[in-house]
């Protein structure tokens, strides 16, 4: 049946899933989300939200941002009695697609078929590098 789509699960946006699949930029791991699940202005949203995201060519790559250290102030500007904001550190639930999303081709399955080499693999995922791809 071809390669297990990935869903990406963002804390803001649960009642949105988006298909990802696993790439490498810029020496880091990033989830590249796939084309249909893009809307104009995403890239904005998702840092707004606390992401780090990056448009490159057609791709929207997201990854969870990295912990901020708090900021501690001294001295005479030092707020007392105020409560500082809380800490926010959005995450990205990953889990394999367990239902159809497109029924085009329900004619051709006519039945399961079970692969064991899929399912030995199924907790390892294949990242293509996007850096290889930039420097060609």
């Amino acid at each position: 049946m071809g390669s297990t789509t990935l869903i990406a699960v963002l804390d803001e946006l649960r009642n949105r899933p988006l298909r990802v699949r696993p790439v490498r930029y810029m020496g880091r791991e990033w989830w590249a989300i796939d084309t249909e699940d893009i809307w104009p202005g995403m890239v904005m949203d998702l840092r707004r939200l606390g992401f780090e995201s990056v448009a490159m060519e057609e791709n929207v790559l997201v990854r969870e941002s990295s912990p901020t250290p708090e900021l501690q102030m001294a001295g005479p500007n030092a707020l007392e009695g105020l409560k500082p904001f809380p800490t926010i550190h959005p995450t990205i639930q990953i889990r394999r697609e367990s239902y159809l999303t497109d029924y085009s081709n329900m004619d051709e399955l006519t039945e399961f078929e079970y692969n064991e080499d899929e399912d030995d693999n199924a907790d390892e995922w294949e990242e293509e590098d996007l850096d290889v791809r930039e420097e060609e």
